[in-house]
Parts: C-alpha cells; sequence; structure tokens
C-alpha cells in the first residue's frame, strides 16, 4: 500500500493502536515531510530505510516498543529538523553521524537504554533549541563542544551517569536542578550540585607527589618564560601592522559573535549605527529592503538591510526563517558576500551582511567616470567571480541554493573589483510577492522566459540571469532587446555588428590587449548560450566557469565574426601588448 502512496507530503497515524513493526515500504514515500507514529505498539527495529526519505524534516516515533539501535542510515535524512525517539526500548549508543543534521532543532532521545557517552559530534548542531536525552544510561563527561551551541534553549540530561562540570551556556546555567539531577557526578557551583574541585587524593605516595610538584613547578617556570618571548614578539608585530589589523578586523566580523551579543543589545547598537535608519547611513536599496551602512564596535563595519514592515512582505514563519539563515551563514565562498545574522523584530527586522566597499556593478557601471576606469580586464575578472559563486551554489552546495534574482545590483565589488555574490537565498526567505515583483520571483529585465509559464524556478532560470549580467559588464549597460537574440551553430552574421553593440564604448580603445579580446569574445559567446529560450539548452554553471578559465583563441568563430572583423570593428588595430 505504501509504495503507491509517491506523492504523500504528511503521514500522521499518533494515538492508535497500531501493532507489528515499522513496514520498510514506507522507503517509497520520496514526497514524505512529515511522519507521526507516536503513542502505538509498534516494535521491532527503526528500518534503515528510514534514510531513504531525503526530504523529511518530522520524525515522531515516541512511545512506542521499538528496539535495537539507532540507524546511523538515518542521518541522511539531512532536513530533519525535528527527531523524537523518546519512550521506547532503543539500545546503543548515540551515533556521531546525529551531529551532522545541521538543520535539527528538537532532539529527544529521552527514556530509552541508551548507553556509552555523548558524542562531542552533537556540539555540531549550531540551531538545536531543544535537547532531552534523560532516563538513559549515559556516561563519561559532556563534551567541551556544548559550549558553541548558543541556539541551546532547552536542556536535559538528567537520570545518567554523568560526570564532570556542566559547559558554559545558556541552556545550562538556566536549566532547573530536575533538568541535570540523578547523575554520577556533574559539578558546577550552583545549588544541589558538588563545586568542581579535584583535591589531589592523600594516599597517593609523598615522594611521588615531590617529583610531580617539582616537575610542573619547572615546567610552570618554562612556560612563563614562553609567555613573555611571545608578548614581547606580539607587541612589536603589533606596532608595525595595527593599521592593517585595524582594516581587517572590520572584514573578519565572525556570525558566532554576533550571536554572543544580548539581543537587545545589538539590535539597539544597529539602530544607533544607523541613526535609527537614517538616510544619511543609505547605501542602495533592492527588492526587498534598503541597505544602510553601520559601524560597530572596534571599527568593524557592516551592511545592514532593513526588511520592509508591509503587510505584502512579511516574513515566512520563523523557524523556517531562521534554519535557513542559519544555513546560509555557514556558507563560505571568495565571490559570495557573507551572512552574520539577523534581528527578527516587531519594528525593525534586517540581516546583517559583510559592507562591500565600492557597491553594486549596476552603480559602477552607471557612472561614466568610474566606468573609464573599469578596463576589460576587470570586467572579465567579475564575470567569472559571478560564474565562480553560482557554480559553487548550485553544484557544491547541500541543499541546492539557487539564487532567482540575480541582477548588476546584487553583484558587488571590493577594493580590489573582486566579485561578491549578495542576497543568496533572500527568496526562499521572504515573501517574493512584492509591488517590485513579477507574480514569480525575479526582477524584469532579468528573469528567464519560462517563468512566464511556470512557477517553479530552477537552476536555469540563474544561468539566464548570469547571461544578461555577463552582457551588461561587457556593454556597460542592460542589453534590452540584444537579449532575445539567440547564438547557435547555425547562426550566422554577415558583420560584426553584433559584437560592436555589446562592447562599451567608454573604453578607450588605444590599447587593448589580445588576451582581453579574447576573453571578452569567450564571454560574449557563452552569455548568448546563456540566454537561449529552451532552457534545456543553456548549459550549467559549472560548464560556464570551467570554460571562462579556458582561452579561446580568436581565430575560432564566434557566429563568423573573426580576428580580422574584429580589428575592423572600430577602424582600428587591436594591439598585443609584450608577452601576449
Amino acid at each position: 500500500m505504501f509504495g503507491r502512496m509517491t506523492q504523500l507530503g504528511e503521514l500522521d497515524m499518533s494515538l492508535n493502536n497500531l501493532r507489528g513493526v515499522i513496514p520498510r515500504e514506507l522507503a517509497s514515500l520520496q514526497s514524505l515531510l512529515y511522519l507521526n507514529l507516536n503513542n502505538n505498539w509498534i516494535t521491532g527495529d527503526i528500518p534503515n530505510e528510514v534514510g531513504l526519505l531525503s526530504k523529511l524534516e518530522h520524525l515522531d516515533l515516541a512511545s512506542n516498543n521499538l528496539s535495537g539501535s539507532i540507524p546511523v542510515q538515518l542521518i541522511q535524512c539531512t532536513n530533519l529538523l525535528r527527531l523524537n525517539l523518546s519512550k521506547n526500548k532503543i539500545k546503543g549508543s548515540i551515533p556521531p553521524q546525529i551531529g551532522n543534521a545541521r538543520f535539527l532543532n528538537i532532539l529527544d532521545l529521552s527514556q530509552n537504554l541508551l548507553t556509552g557517552g555523548i558524542p562531542q559530534e552533537l556540539g555540531n548542531l549550531r540551531v538545536l533549541e531543544i535537547m532531552n536525552i534523560s532516563h538513559n544510561s549515559l556516561s563519561g563527561f559532556i563534551p567541551h563542544a556544548f559550549g558553541d551551541m548558543f541556539a541551546l534553549t532547552s536542556i536535559d540530561v538528567s537520570y545518567n551517569d554523568l560526570e564532570g562540570p556542566l559547559p558554559n551556556v545558556k541552556a545550562f546555567n538556566e536549566a532547573p536542578f530536575e533538568a541535570i539531577q540523578n547523575n554520577k557526578g556533574l559539578c558546577r557551583n550552583v545549588v544541589g550540585l558538588q563545586k568542581c574541585n579535584y583535591p589531589m587524593s592523600k594516599k597517593g605516595n609523598s615522594g611521588q607527589r615531590h617529583t610531580i610538584i617539582l616537575v610542573l613547578s619547572f615546567l610552570g617556570f618554562m612556560l612563563l618564560a614562553s609567555i613573555l618571548i611571545i608578548l614581547v614578539i606580539f607587541v612589536h608585530c603589533q606596532r608595525k601592522n595595527i593599521k592593517r589589523e585595524n582594516i581587517g578586523r572590520s572584514n573578519d566580523l565572525d556570525y558566532l559573535r554576533i550571536l554572543s551579543y544580548d539581543g537587545k543589545a545589538f539590535y539597539k547598537r544597529i539602530l544607533e549605527a544607523t541613526g535609527g535608519f537614517d538616510s544619511k547611513f543609505y547605501v542602495g536599496e533592492g527588492a526587498y529592503g534598503i541597505v544602510y551602512k553601520a559601524e560597530l564596535l572596534a571599527g568593524q563595519i557592516v551592511a545592514v538591510k532593513k526588511i520592509s514592515s508591509s503587510p505584502e512582505e512579511e516574513f515566512l514563519d520563523f523557524v523556517s526563517f531562521k534554519r535557513e539563515i542559519h544555513a546560509l551563514s555557514n556558507i563560505r565562498h571568495r565571490h559570495i558576500v557573507k551572512l552574520y545574522g539577523f534581528c527578527f523584530h516587531a519594528r525593525h527586522s534586517f540581516l546583517v551582511y559583510e559592507y562591500i566597499h565600492r557597491g553594486s556593478l549596476r552603480t559602477l557601471l552607471s557612472d561614466d567616470e568610474k566606468a573609464l576606469e573599469f578596463a576589460w580586464d576587470k570586467r572579465v575578472n567579475i564575470v567569472r567571480g559571478v560564474a565562480d559563486a553560482l557554480s559553487y551554489m548550485h553544484h557544491d552546495c547541500f541543499p541546492q541554493w539557487i539564487h532567482r534574482d540575480l541582477t548588476s545590483n546584487n553583484v558587488l565589488l571590493d577594493v580590489d573589483y573582486e566579485a561578491r555574490v549578495s542576497d543568496f537565498g533572500t527568496a526562499r526567505l521572504l515573501r517574493p510577492d512584492s509591488s517590485n515583483w513579477t507574480v514569480v520571483a525575479g526582477t524584469i529585465g532579468y528573469i528567464a522566459p519560462e517563468l512566464a509559464y511556470s512557477p517553479i524556478p530552477t537552476e536555469k532560470c540563474d544561468v539566464y540571469s548570469f547571461g544578461v549580467i555577463a552582457l551588461e559588464t561587457i556593454m556597460g549597460k542592460h542589453p534590452g532587446d540584444l537579449i532575445s537574440w539567440e547564438c547557435s551553430s547555425s547562426t550566422k552574421i554577415d558583420s560584426p555588428k553584433l559584437l560592436k553593440d555589446v562592447l562599451d564604448q567608454r573604453i578607450s580603445p588605444s590599447r587593448v590587449r589580445l588576451r582581453d579580446a579574447e576573453d571578452v569574445v569567450s564571454i560574449t559567446r557563452l552569455a548568448f548560450k546563456c540566454l537561449q529560450a529552451d532552457s534545456r539548452l543553456r548549459p550549467t554553471m559549472r560548464q560556464v566557469s570551467q570554460d571562462l578559465r579556458v582561452q579561446v583563441p580568436l581565430e575560432m568563430p564566434f557566429c563568423a565574426v573573426t580576428l580580422e572583423q574584429l580589428r575592423d570593428l572600430k577602424g582600428r588595430e587591436f594591439r598585443a601588448s609584450e608577452g601576449d
């Protein structure tokens, strides 16, 4: 029966009198998001096939008679938000692979027969809010990695054989005594627990103690001397590099440091740094909100995108929003703007990003004076950077990310003209029904034609938008009607008019390197491949990224445009620099 329900998204059979085992045919429910079988009489093991439910977000098997161990395959459900296996007879240890379920918000393994230690890998669950592992036979120390679980708000480790100090994190600091009671030897300077003090045993041999004291004294002296030497070297280096440190500090703001702030204090600091989002701190704006520049403590500069508070642009449910924010904040790529965090407030809600100094590609291209300095090699490098970023998000991230609103306005440039793609995933965080948007997610002029009849975006929609960006970078303006022309192997042009149309006339042609000319032709050729109306004919961003790294000689035909035609394009010779 289950094998035929391939489109089923939610299955709730809780609070029944079900008996027997969990059928392995559940693996056929590839669209299942929610599975609840709690409060039944189900026996046997948790089948390994549950791990094949790749889209599963909620799994509740609590209050049954399940036995066996927790299957490692279960962690293949990488989208899990809630996992409840409590009140069963599950044996064995907690699989360390649970630490790979990075979106997990709730974990309840209480009232089972679990043994062994708590895996330190559980400390990787940075978005976990509730953890209950009470009423088992777990032993050993609570891992130090738990001290990094800043999202944890509720913890229960009672009725185990745990010992050692409690982690210094909010959930443990504010936990009631009932949540830590009945353990072997947990310690902390709180009422009901012994202090963490381990005096040396009086039964030890006095000679051995004396030797240990001498060795420790000698090691302490050597350590102190080493510290003094390092301190002298450090102070010397600091004096030479203090300017560099001050610059770097603003660019290396760590997301976890923002999380460690008191929420109210950080919210207040952002309001102060932007003057209550005063227009004098205005940087730019997009479909989702206005961006402001904010200087925090110690000269740290960030970009703050204030989300519109209009009713039609409300956030999705907070749990989903927070889950995706944490996923995006863990993405690191040299051509993607770092997202540090967010504030969700009834009055002002905003996202906090790293600050990119030169602003957007669109701003630079619209400024004639700045465009003169925007040479071909810089433009080629920017197109390559955008392609690398999209390739990374489409092919090297899990889960896959689609930008959905790639424009020249959210391609930012740093001081070295390196590209930084911004607003990745914002379309998945907010409702795409703003007045600035079409009925589907995207911006007019960059949106793929297939979205006119299909509301579901794919990575090929990003490929199309990239084609527009690539031409815009070469032309110095939006390509407009030019993108309606498709360049294919069967299409020939009798004159170089097309290539003439795609070159920015503002750049002085007095000295154009042959290598730059080759790169421009290669980019233009790839751009038109990306702009094909049939999305199936467009290349992937991985293919585009790889092709942009391959030098293509100009002698190869570009829709019948040859090197001689390129030279005739402006009636002047393209001179090659020495070494090209």
